[in-house]
């Protein structure tokens, strides 16, 4: 009886630790990608305007595609504060983008 009882431990043991793993692969995931997201922004405001027209996004895999996701109000640009709503909606456990209320 105790072995089955050690063998039902273990097993619920090795399950919580892969549930504990995968929660890890998830939010190391999102932060990577949402500090991609944030590098190439930085790389494609060109004019120093801190927003990314679809021109400047063209031709860029990872930005161009998704621009009209990210473009909110429709305007063609994506200012920091566009981009900073659609990382948070994609990686929702990215924790590297500040909220609006904790910036200084």
């Amino acid at each position: 009886m105790l072995g089955r009882f050690a063998q039902v431990s273990v097993l619920l043991l090795l399950i919580a630790c892969a549930a504990g793993t995968r929660a890890q692969d998830k939010a190391e995931y999102d932060r990577r990608g949402a500090a991609r997201y944030m590098s190439l922004f930085q790389s494609l405001h060109r004019n120093g305007d801190h927003a990314v027209s679809k021109l400047e996004s063209a031709g860029t895999l990872d930005f161009g595609p998704r621009f009209d996701d990210m473009d909110i109000n429709r305007d063609g640009i994506v200012t920091r504060v566009e981009l900073q709503r659609y990382v948070e909606s994609e990686y929702t456990d990215a924790a590297i983008v500040p909220k609006p209320s904790q910036r200084k």
